[in-house]
């Protein structure tokens, strides 16, 4: 990735998660009002076999976020012995990416789950899904404590300064 200054490598970077976490909410939202409005219904009205769907759609969920999680801490841990701090952070900057793509697969797991079930259990499912992302949002303390930085580079990046005076 291109970028100028630390803001500015945490504004594309903030830019393309917010893009990615625009389409699971899209699709749930429409799905939702669609439903709520009657125009389209569940296709899966056999409510035993609903809770079926909820359990696996749920272990599918969870193991995209733990698959996610262990391959992001498994790359970030790769690129600790990297020279330059712009090195370092573009790899996290894919890797974070790659995270984020894992989570809002999930997300678009739980729209389909609703799609198929109109369980309102997804519907909780996927606000409460929305709210955990903020635990892996790469603020710039996160990014510090992620990349093990210390020093200048940490003041850096943590106070998202241009250049250190």
């Amino acid at each position: 990735m291109k970028y100028n200054s630390v803001p500015e490598y945490f504004y594309k970077l903030h830019g393309r998660l917010y893009a990615l976490l625009l389409i699971p909410l899209l699709a749930f939202v429409v799905l939702y009002w669609k439903m709520k409005t009657g125009d389209i219904k569940g296709l899966l009205q056999d409510k035993s076999f609903n809770s079926v769907i909820l359990l696996v759609f749920i272990s599918i969920v969870l193991i995209d976020w733990v698959a996610s999680f262990l391959i992001f801490r498994r790359n970030v841990k790769s690129i600790l012995t990297l020279g330059s701090l712009g090195e370092r952070l573009d790899h996290y900057y894919r890797f974070t990416l790659l995270r984020f793509l894992f989570m809002m697969s999930g997300l678009t797991v739980l729209a389909i789950g609703f799609y198929l079930t109109e369980d309102q259990y997804f519907t909780i499912l996927f606000i409460a899904s929305i709210v955990a992302l903020a635990f892996f949002w790469p603020t710039s303390a996160k990014v510090c404590g992620d990349l093990h930085l210390k020093g200048d580079e940490r003041k850096l990046i943590l106070h998202k300064l241009h250049k250190l005076s």
